[in-house]
């Protein structure tokens, strides 16, 4: 495949590619993340960028804001670790304040998705009863 490259793509990687060179690409994956990395679209990242400041889940259900906030957070050059630390500013006031009560530590992103569509779940299902 890299031979078939071009242009800039080609003189991109030239360096790299050969198999005496100091750090030559291990497998495809390596020069398509490479490749990737260097003709990503800057205008995409600004534009995820400010509507990953501006996310909000107010009145949505907890499964579609994390839907938009992943899909938002796919462009974006931050680890899991940052998104755990900050969306507890971005999810609704209740499940703030079940955050903010529960002592529980989350040792990864998807335990405390899990979590917080649990919590939501249980809203939810608290409101529909009180609407009969």
């Amino acid at each position: 495949m890299i031979f078939r490259l071009e242009d800039d793509a080609d003189q991109q990687i030239y360096a790299k590619h050969h198999v005496n060179a100091f750090s030559f690409y291990q497998s495809l994956l390596e020069v398509l993340k490479h490749l990737k990395e260097i003709y990503k679209d800057q205008n995409l990242i600004q534009k995820c960028h400010h509507e990953y400041i501006a996310l909000k889940q107010l009145n949505k259900l907890f499964s579609s804001f994390y839907s938009e906030l992943t899909k938002i957070f796919s462009f974006l050059n931050y680890n899991d670790v940052t998104l755990m630390n900050n969306i507890q500013n971005k999810i609704n006031n209740h499940l703030q304040n079940v955050l903010s009560v529960c002592l529980i530590k989350f040792s990864s992103l998807d335990k405390l998705k899990i979590f917080l569509q649990d919590v939501n779940n249980k809203q939810k299902a608290n409101y529909q009863l009180h609407d009969e």
